[in-house]
């Protein structure tokens, strides 16, 4: 039978674990559960490494040295994973474990990515979905790739999609991105997402989501750069036609205007606006060839626990 990873970034969800385990123990599937624990202070790596030394090697916990966030901390699961076919899923419940097997069955049939599109999110809040839902339309509409609408982390992909993600040497990765850049055969299936199983989201719903959406923009397109660069050819040729327009009454004594004319002042305040929001677009992606160059890992494992 073949090999299932099961990738499962966590932070501080201590009460989470028990269940999610007995949950996967229950499927009929060959596996292995790899947590990819940031440094939480609620009991959560003491019972990972419990439960990691006392299985047979089929629960492993990678544990980081510092806190790195959501998306390394799935990389890394990625990279020291096995299993023939890989799957990426939250432990609060919102990613529903009955749709493994499924999953596993649409990768049997020859599909390298299978991905969970959600039907509808229940227990989120407005604002946060219209960021994500702008952000990742914004990322398809100006890059050359067409990441799927309404689809999470919560996916399957056989183990060649997984070697070549590993080869790449991203500072800031952005799985939905790397997944649909790689290619090969994909297709979703839609489940209704529900609430958490208990506690809060460790992952700030405003803040996290649009700092994510803006490296995920800024890495997968340079469309913001070439905008800027139209807007600023468009801002010219307006304020060249006002100059026109003002000498033309000027010299046929239209208008007289006077010293210190508003118009000025407005037109000095907006093209300097115009000159800080391109210079902060420059500095974004400026910012990430900064990140990028440095080299430095995503990631940094402190402990492992389990058999690797």
């Amino acid at each position: 039978m073949k090999k299932i990873s099961i990738v499962v970034p966590i932070y501080n969800e201590v009460e989470l674990i028990d269940t999610f385990i007995e949950q996967i123990q229950e499927l009929s599937i060959n596996h292995e559960i790899i947590f990819s624990c940031d440094p939480s202070n609620d009991g959560s790596e003491k019972k990972l490494e419990d439960y990691s030394k006392s299985s047979s090697g089929s629960i492993k916990t990678l544990v980081m040295s510092r806190r790195f966030g959501q998306h390394p901390a799935i990389f890394a699961g990625l990279e020291y994973s096995s299993g023939d076919a890989v799957i990426v899923m939250d432990i609060d419940g919102q990613d529903p474990i009955e749709l493994i097997p499924e999953m596993i069955q649409k990768w049997e049939e020859g599909y390298e990515v299978v991905y969970g599109k959600r039907t509808s999110r229940t227990g989120e809040n407005l604002i946060k979905k219209m960021i994500s839902k702008i952000g990742l339309k914004m990322i398809s509409r100006f890059s050359k790739i067409n990441i799927p609408k309404d689809v999470g982390e919560f996916r399957l992909m056989d183990r060649k999609v997984v070697d070549i993600i590993n080869s790449f040497n991203e500072t800031n990765p952005f799985l939905r991105g790397i997944v649909t850049y790689v290619g090969f055969n994909q297709t979703s299936i839609n489940f209704d997402r529900p609430k958490r199983i208990s506690g809060k989201s460790k992952y700030n719903e405003f803040t996290g989501s649009l700092s994510f959406g803006i490296k995920g923009f800024v890495s997968f397109s340079n469309s913001l750069l070439y905008a800027s660069t139209y807007f600023g050819i468009f801002v010219s040729f307006i304020a060249f036609l006002i100059g026109i327009i003002y000498a033309y009454f000027k010299i046929k004594g239209i208008v007289n205007f006077p010293i210190g004319n508003p118009t000025i002042v407005i037109l000095v305040l907006f093209m300097g606006g115009v000159q800080l929001f391109s210079i902060g677009i420059v500095g974004m992606y400026i910012g990430q060839i900064f990140e990028q160059v440095k080299n430095r890992p995503p990631f940094i494992v402190e402990k492992y626990f389990g058999k690797f």
